[in-house]
């Protein structure tokens, strides 16, 4: 508006009835929900914008290596020598992940790939499934609801979606724009849960999958700046989160996560009270779910959560009538595991906690490592007693034989969620004297056990396409890998080749998934880009004594691995000097806490590679 008002001035035009209309759209809510405003599917964005923050960045706020020392710490020959491919590929790739991370972010993180441009009658006018084909859909559900009203949209019973299907394809008054949203983001899961139902065809619940997903994204990105305060625009929000996240797009998954849990402590649900009310218990349940995702995503992006602990009253509950009260008490475990959550960035990683004395960050680690174990114990305890009483109407589940896997894989992968949480706590302790590695026992085992759980979720998942791509983007994609990291550092330091071959088992098993989603591609091809690495490592590393080439090319890599925050600075630093000349103390000594923030925001970044223009980056080519 600005802009366009700036033209006009710049012509002499006085007159502005564009901007009164805009305005009116935007105060006096009607069918068309600011789509004079909409019509444009994305606003102009300058080339020169601000870079996101995410954290302690090892390059923009710890590192003492600035750019230009980069520059000349790296051979310049390095690149241009005849090496063989695979040693020059993997150089030239560690050159651009280290200049990706110091560049300014694109706008396109934060975009969908699918909207529309919105009709001049705003929402109402896009496409929707056939009515027959919803009522059909919506006689089956209530009958027997799907896993998606268990997992994905575990906050909202069938009856009140089956309220919001009716606002809309039957309206006796306007609907807004968070009950299309609603709509269109559970019909998308269920088409998706059932592409191969007996009542429709593949190519029914195909077009009409994409149909729900063109929609939900052409919703999402016009929502308004300003939203109002209502329940049916939290449960639109959250849903929008979960669909960022199973789409790999966690930059949008933040900002929809902030507007949700603003609106949530707006309305005041962190102070609601259990009663029998279930319009309050419906409120409760939403402001848990939306905490949970607060958590996982504040600790992905290294960033304090919008939602703090110290802050509610309300009790730690899930209450979800329409679902198992096993079920309710598994999310409810969920819940616990997301305050966890809370404290490690908290209590281990946020700037205060890495300027604490390094024995009180230690006995911290040890109580959340408790607190941890506790909480699976408890997990696995619930698990077997549900099992035993025939876990009220899970038992219908489980007499599918594709449910009962799934929820296996639940289980399962929810171990692999616990044990990588683990490896995160551990890392903040450090090993014992006279350990070979920075990476104390413990983390390296629960690093282990957590690569042997990945691949028993793989195998379990195996005939169920929908199942794995939804475990790969909530277990290894939502929060960071960290035991592949973990595994990758081990290996650099030690030369471990059993941890080098678990490294490319871990890459090859995300195989079977590429075609689900461009993210996993992207997490494939940076595996095996980490994996030849550590393997080029270890060769350079063991022939640098015989040859001056090796030697060089390990310094190299010495140089970049300790810019991406995967080798600590002291041990880089020795023998190098910014001005040219040698001997220790050339470099800053690095303090312990400095040294855990840089890998940690090491590890926060190379995963978030995910969201960058890796694909060009292509490891098989060379391998």
């Amino acid at each position: 508006m600005l802009r366009e008002l700036t033209t006009s001035l710049k012509r002499g035009d006085t007159s502005t009835p564009r901007f009164d209309s805009v305005i009116q759209n935007y105060i006096t809510p009607s069918t068309a929900e600011s789509s004079a405003l909409c019509e444009t599917t994305s606003i102009h964005e300058p080339e020169d914008n601000d870079q996101a923050f995410e954290g302690n960045s090892s390059l923009a706020a710890h590192t003492t290596f600035a750019s230009e020392f980069l520059e000349q710490a790296v051979t310049k020959t390095s690149l241009s020598r005849q090496f063989n491919p695979a040693m020059q590929n993997a150089l030239a790739s560690l050159q651009k992940m280290v200049h990706l991370q110091n560049r300014n972010r694109d706008s396109h993180e934060s975009r969908f790939g699918h909207q529309k441009p919105m009709p001049r009658g705003g929402y109402t006018q896009l496409p929707l499934p056939p009515a027959d084909i919803v009522l059909r859909l919506l006689r089956k559900i209530k009958n027997a609801p799907p896993l998606t009203f268990m997992m994905s949209c575990a906050f909202i019973t069938v009856e009140d979606f089956v309220d919001s299907c009716r606002k809309i394809y039957f309206p006796t008054e306007d609907y807004n724009i968070a009950i299309f949203i609603t709509v269109n983001i559970c019909l998308y899961y269920l088409f998706q849960e059932n592409t191969i139902m007996e009542d429709f065809s593949s190519e029914e619940c195909q077009k009409y999958h994409l149909m729900c997903r063109d929609n939900v994204e052409t919703g999402l990105a016009n929502l308004p700046l300003l939203l109002p305060a209502r329940k049916d625009m939290v449960e639109a929000l959250i849903l929008g989160i979960t669909y960022a996240v199973e789409i790999s797009k966690l930059t949008l998954a933040w900002q929809l996560n902030c507007a949700a849990a603003t609106i949530c402590q707006t309305l005041g649900w962190h102070r609601l009270q259990t009663t029998k009310d279930p319009v309050n218990n419906a409120k409760i349940t939403l402001f848990w779910y939306c905490y949970m995702l607060d958590k996982g995503l504040a600790l992905r992006f290294g960033r304090t959560s919008v939602i703090q602990d110290w802050d509610i009253s309300a009790p730690r509950y899930f209450g979800n009538t329409a679902l198992p009260d096993s079920w309710n008490s598994m999310i409810g475990m969920w819940i616990l595991t997301g305050e966890v959550l809370g404290e490690i960035y908290e209590d281990l990683y946020s700037p205060s906690a890495l300027a604490r004395d390094p024995s009180q960050r230690v006995e911290t680690a040890r109580l959340l490592v408790h607190k941890m174990q506790r909480i699976w114990n408890d997990m696995e305890a619930l698990g077997e007693t549900a099992e035993a009483r025939g876990c009220e109407t899970l038992q219908s589940f489980y007499e599918d034989p594709k449910n009962q896997a799934t929820l296996d894989m639940v289980h399962k992968s929810g171990k692999v969620s616990h044990l990588s949480t683990l490896t995160l706590i551990y890392r903040a302790i450090p090993s014992t004297p006279g350990f070979p590695s920075n990476f104390n026992a413990e983390c390296i085992d629960a690093a282990r056990m957590a690569f042997s759980c990945h691949l028993e979720c793989m195998e379990l998942t195996a005939d169920n396409q929908v199942a794995m791509a939804g475990y790969l983007h909530w277990t290894i994609l939502y929060s960071p890998f960290t035991p592949f990291i973990v595994l990758f550092c081990h290996v650099i330091e030690t030369s471990n080749l059993d941890d080098l071959q678990l490294l490319d088992k871990f890459a090859e098993s995300l195989q079977p998934a590429l075609a689900n989603s461009q993210a996993i591609e992207k997490l494939y091809r940076l595996c095996k880009l980490l994996h030849q690495i550590a393997a080029l490592y270890i060769e350079a590393k063991g022939q640098q004594q015989q040859d001056s080439d090796m030697n060089m090319v390990g310094n190299d890599l010495d140089t970049y691995l300790t810019q991406l925050g995967f080798i600590p600075q002291n041990h880089a630093a020795e023998g190098v000097n910014v001005s040219g000349g040698t001997g220790l103390g050339s470099v800053p000594i690095i303090n312990p806490g400095q040294e855990l923030g840089d890998w940690f925001s090491g590890n926060r970044y190379v995963m978030g590679l995910m969201e960058e223009d890796f694909l060009d980056i292509d490891p098989r080519m060379w391998s």
